[in-house]
């Protein structure tokens, strides 16, 4: 009687496998690596870079351009790109700050009637989905590339807060919404406090209890929502299904014109949102709000992994490109270099972005 010896597994599966694996994490290792370099590079050439107080200033700084790239994450996964969002976030605050300070007049900051907050509050979150939805029908009916269209709602919007300000500030913004834009409620303990790493053998003496900014948590909610409902929806699937391919998804039963529409709104909300965080965060309005925010928020999302062609990415790596474009303009400010040299950084950013991206695509389409 003979016994047949099962077959021992090959010593290069595993390794086949792990190499599978870095391929599918290319742009998550790749982001991860990046981010890495810059902040030891960065705290080297300036040590004040990690300190609790600059790290503080850094959330708050990139907490608009983390929302409105949520927004743009999901759009660009479902193929289309839009590049008014710096605009609608100029209008969004523009609406705000003109309904609770212009339209009814107060003695001083602390005097607004409460129904008059409330509503400066919520009737803006309402300009970019409404501006989102026009956007959506021309581009879906009239089979317009969405950058074509954006690039005029762009300049619409734009063009609108100007009008809505009059060209100039709106200072004086009621005390309860400068309170909570600016307040720091929540205290997290985080090992910073680098500076006493060689002269203490206690981990928690290394630890500050760091007050984190209110609207960080807003922030922090918004992805909380996106990652749920392009990972744990029905929703985030067709998302996925119409930026990969849109006559596949026709073919399945997907409404591809009707998903495309609701990422564009789902992406003028957050704008809408950044701008109303961003007035409660400055305790002012600027005609020039949000100006150039939509070529950051791109590049960071690109260099979060979401692709130029839609069907991929995900929204918890875009958080990554969002604190490598922050870090770079922060560091650009630590080492008071001239700030015309900041649009050569992100402009540079961009263009590395879109490189790696397309390596990327080259790595994938080798698999």
């Amino acid at each position: 009687m003979t016994t047949v010896s099962s077959p021992k597994p090959e010593p290069l599966a595993g390794v086949s496998r792990l190499f599978a694996g870095l391929k599918r994490s290319y742009s998550l290792i790749q982001a991860l690596g990046v981010l890495a370099v810059l902040i030891v590079a960065m705290q080297i050439a300036n040590d004040r870079f990690l300190s609790p107080i600059n790290v503080g200033n850094l959330l708050g700084q990139m907490t608009i351009m983390l929302i409105v790239a949520a927004g743009m994450t999901i759009v660009m996964i479902a193929g289309e790109l839009d590049v008014s969002v710096g605009s609608v976030v100029g209008l969004s605050a523009a609406v705000a700050g003109w309904i609770m300070v212009r339209w009814i007049p107060a003695p001083s900051a602390n005097d607004h009637s409460w129904w008059v907050i409330v509503l400066g509050l919520v009737a803006p979150l309402f300009v970019g989905p409404v501006l989102g939805l026009f956007v959506g029908f021309i581009v879906t009916k009239a089979r317009i590339p969405s950058f074509i269209v954006t690039l005029g709602m762009l300049m619409i919007a734009r063009s609108l807060t100007l009008v809505v300000t009059q060209g100039q500030p709106i200072p004086d913004i009621p005390q309860i919404v400068r309170s909570f834009g600016q307040g720091r409620w929540v205290q997290i303990p985080l090992p910073i406090a680098f500076s006493d790493f060689f002269r203490t053998s206690s981990f928690s003496d290394l630890l500050v209890w760091f007050p984190i900014q209110n609207i960080v948590w807003v922030a922090a909610i918004v992805y909380a929502v996106g990652w749920f409902v392009l990972d744990r929806t029905a929703f985030g699937k067709r998302v996925y299904a119409v930026g990969s391919n849109r006559t596949v998804a026709i073919l399945s039963g997907i409404r591809a014109d009707r998903i495309k529409i609701q990422c564009l709104m789902i992406v003028g909300f957050t704008a809408s949102l950044a701008g109303v965080v961003s007035v409660s965060r400055l305790g002012a309005v600027s005609p020039n709000t949000g100006e150039g925010l939509e070529f950051e928020v791109i590049a960071a999302v690109v260099i979060g992994g979401t692709g130029l062609y839609g069907g991929q990415g995900k929204i918890l790596r875009t958080i990554i490109g969002v604190i490598i474009i922050a870090l770079t303009r922060n560091f650009l400010n630590l080492a008071r270099i001239a700030i015309f040299w900041q649009g050569f950084a992100t402009g540079a950013i961009i263009l590395a972005a879109v490189l790696l991206e397309a390596l990327q695509r080259r790595i994938s389409e080798r698999r």
